[in-house]
Formats: C-alpha cells, structure tokens, sequence
C-alpha cells in the first residue's frame, strides 16, 4: 500500500508543479528571481545530517557489538578464575583431609571434583586466550595428574589412616603440578584481559571518531542552514517588490487554485478507490491460490500417504518408508500453513470469531501467550470489513509476539450502534507514543488498512502498561436502515 501513497505523492508534485508553470506564464515586474543556491544549500545540509545520522548509527551498532564481545570475554575470565578456584579446592581439601583426616574436608573436594569437567568443557567451549607453548591436551593432562594425585592422596588416607602421612611426597608432587596449573591460568587470564583492553579501547576509539564527525558534520551543516536563510531572506526581499504586479494576477489564480484543489480531490478519491480494488483483487488472488494449493498440492501429497501406506514395508530399506511418511506429513503440514497464510478458511466458513481463534491458539501457546477472543455481532459486517480486521489483527498478534513481551492479549468485538467496535489490547512493555516513528511498518500497515475500510484508529500506549488498538468501523446501512450484510442476507433468504 505503500506504493499508493507514493501515487498520491506524485500526483501533489504535479498539481504543485501546474501551478507553479501558471504563475510563471504571468508577466512579471521584474526578471524572474532564483532560489536555487539556498535549495542546494538546503540539500547539502540534509546530506551531511544523513551522513551523521548514518554515521553515529552505524558507530552505536559497532559499539554495541564490540561491548557485547567484550562481555563475553569478561564472561570467560570469570570461568577461568572459578575453575581455577575447584582446583584450590582439590588441593585444600585433599591436603586437611590428609592431615586431620576429617571427612569434612572432603565436602569442597568432592564439589570440586564435580564441577571440574563441566567448567572444563564449558570453558574449552568459550575459546579462551591460550598461552604460548601451550595446547588444551598438554592443559588436560596437567589437570588429570593433580586429579590423580589428590585421588590417591585421599584413597592412601582412607586405606592408612594415620600411617598415610609418610606420603607427602604426593602432595609434593601435586603441588608441582597445581603450580604449573596456576601459572598457566595466570597466562590465559592475563592475555584475557588483553583482550579485553583491545576491546575497551575500540570501543573508546569509536565513540571519538562519531563525536568528531558528529560534532564537525552539525557545524557544517548549521552554516549551510544559515547561508540557506540568507538566501531565502535575500529572495523574500525582492519578492515583496512583486507583490503589487501579484495582486491582480492572485484573482484569477484563487479561481485556478478552487479548480485545482477540486481536481486534486477528486484524483485522491479515485486514488482511494483504485487502492481498494488493489486490494481486493490482491485477497482474490490469495484465496485462488489457497485453494489451488489446498486442492492440487494437498491431493498430492495425501494421495502419496495413500500410496505410501497401500505398499508393503517389505519393499523399502529399514526405516525409509517411516522418514517418507514423515517427509509427506512434514509436506502436508505446510500446505495447511500455507493455505491458511494466504486465505484463513474459517474466515470463509464459521466468520471472524473462529478465525481469530484459531489463529491465536497455536501462537499463544508456542509464545506461552494468554490469548483471549471475545468477538461477537461479526455477522454485520461485510465480508471485505471481516478480512480487513483479521489481517489487522495478525498484524497486531505479530507485534506483540516480537516486542510486547506480553503475557495476556485480548481481542474483542462487538456492534456499537451504527459503528463496529473492534480492539486489541496486551500488557506488554508498551512504548511511548511521543518516540514511535511516524513510518513504522506495522503501525502504518494497520493505519492504512483501517483507511481502506473507513475506520478510525487509535493506537493507545504507555510504557510498562501495554497497548491497546482501538478501531471504529462504520456499518454500512441499507434502505431499510439494517447492517448491509444482514440485508443482503435477508434479500437472498427471501
């Protein structure tokens, strides 16, 4: 629909460019004036506050990235130093029970042993810095000889008892190894924090570069911006000595400008009307090609589930008749999703309550989302007015699925005199509505449909307190003042 506009728009433009032809065929008191140095200034100016725009835009996403890597890596330097932590208290805990031989001690140890592989192979996972002349195997075997040491350390205590304490000599030798553990832990945290310092100074080295192209860009184009003034200030001075040549001219141009201003509406209207055939003929195309795809490659594929079921299991490999019957139900699955995409059949058959409904089921409960439909009196409305509300609707579902974070969403509907009465509401984050961009496709999908269908549409929102979509249709009337649907109705039961 956004072509549309840009129809609109181009139709303005000429009107604008008409009449600006009209005012120059006029004879004018002196030669005509040019206002093309403070348009180019005027352009210049916006190209450089597109330029910074772009620039801090691209520098805040470089930003956000580089500091998410750099939480990561601060994330892996706490892995590392909770690792190396189970490992002091292997060692702690090995070395008292050896000693006291209180079985207390054996609490930290056991933990530690534990969590050891999994912190391991967690932290293998996060690629960490790696010291020179060192590799994961040469590491993993370090680990599994202090491992082994505090083991049989432990085991000599349990078997000996008080006679095990002639085996210092292992816990030497495990202090051995634990030192050459630590140094290689101190290695990998020293290179990563490198790492993270590299990053800290991106980042810094980025918000300088936007702040002085930013900072040097607004200048600039603040002294277009003036000399664009100047300019039109100087073109305002000398217009005023046309306006006594103008006035008389401006009588016959009122009349032009009612003509035009007519035209002009009427091309909108028609522009109106040529959406909405747009639009109608693009849902007609959808429910042909729904139906083709429910009756053509639907038949197909159950009709291969026919043949595929009728044939002996003897006659396939092991368990390729099972993933055929799995690749035709997966085929089968998405015809259904595909037809329902392109042309909901209970919208057709059991009206806009159902279709709501059965739309919102399977979302909700895959988003973990409350959904409840309260739609009532949708037999008033026409079938053109049930469509529009439904892909309104679906727009607004898809919304509040990707941003609202909402938990419960209502949808209601019911006749409000001559009006239809039709509203969307989550308790979602909402937003505030003094910082939505005026060209939000999902917003402006919505506003434009309910133009097509005459509607006026209320995005009500408050930050923390959800969002609420109002929309009042008005129900079109026949002679006998019933909705238009329900006479129609009427006439064909008649």
């Amino acid at each position: 629909m956004r072509q549309y506009r840009r129809l609109g728009t181009i139709r303005d433009t000429r009107y604008h460019a008409r009449m600006s032809q009209e005012l120059a065929d006029l004879p004018p008191a002196r030669p005509r004036l040019r206002i093309w140095p403070a348009a180019l200034a005027v352009l210049c100016a916006l190209a450089i506050a597109q330029f910074v725009a772009w620039q801090g835009r691209t520098s805040r996403d470089s930003i956000v990235a580089v500091t998410n890597e750099r939480a990561y890596e601060r994330s892996t330097l706490l892995h590392l130093e909770r690792l190396l932590s189970r490992f002091k208290d292997i060692e702690a805990g090995s070395r008292g029970f050896l000693v006291t031989g209180d079985a207390a001690y054996l609490q930290p140890y056991e933990a530690a042993r534990g969590e050891i592989p999994e912190l391991l192979q967690t932290t293998k996972g996060r690629n960490p810095a790696m010291p020179t002349g060192m590799t994961w195997p040469e590491l993993d075997e370090l680990i599994g000889q202090r491992l082994a040491l505090a083991a049989r350390v432990v085991a000599e205590r349990r078997r000996l008892g008080d006679q095990a304490l002639d085996v210092e000599h292992l816990l030497d030798e495990g202090k051995r190894v634990m030192d050459r553990i630590r140094e290689v832990f101190k290695r990998m945290e020293a290179a990563q924090g490198q790492r993270i310092v590299a990053m800290s100074e991106q980042v810094e080295a980025t918000r300088q570069r936007a702040s002085s192209i930013s900072t040097v860009g607004s200048f600039v184009a603040f002294a277009l911006t003036l000399a664009a003034a100047w300019l039109v200030l100087r073109e305002r001075r000398q217009r005023i000595a046309l306006e006594l040549a103008l006035r008389e001219a401006n009588r016959t141009l009122e009349v032009r400008v009612a003509e035009r201003t007519a035209a002009l509406e009427s091309a909108r209207a028609q522009l109106s009307r040529f959406a909405a055939e747009q639009e109608r003929a693009i849902e007609a195309e959808r429910r042909r090609l729904s139906r083709e795809v429910h009756d053509q490659i639907g038949q197909v594929f159950t009709a291969l589930k026919l043949i595929l079921a009728s044939l002996p299991r003897a006659h396939f490999p092991p368990g390729q008749a099972e993933a055929l019957d799995r690749a035709l139900e997966m085929g089968i699955a998405s015809t259904r999703r595909v037809t329902a995409a392109l042309r909901p059949p209970l919208l057709d058959d059991l009206g806009l309550a159902a279709a709501l409904r059965h739309f919102t089921e399977e979302l909700g409960r895959a988003a973990g989302l409350a959904v409840t439909v309260e739609v009532a009196d949708d037999e008033h409305l026409e079938e053109a007015t049930r469509l529009g509300l439904f892909r309104i609707a679906q727009e607004a579902v898809t919304n509040v699925l990707r941003h609202a974070a909402a938990a419960k969403l209502e949808i209601s509907g019911r006749r409000d005199g001559a009006a239809y009465l039709f509203c969307i509401a989550d308790d979602g984050r909402g937003f505030d509505p003094a910082t939505m961009r005026p060209g939000a496709i999902g917003v402006a999908g919505m506003r434009e449909r309910a133009a097509l269908l005459g509607a006026a549409c209320e995005i009500a929102a408050t930050p923390g307190a959800g969002v609420a979509i109002t929309l009042r249709v008005p129900l079109r009337q026949n002679a006998a003042g019933a909705p238009a649907d329900q006479g129609r109705n009427e006439n064909t039961a008649g």
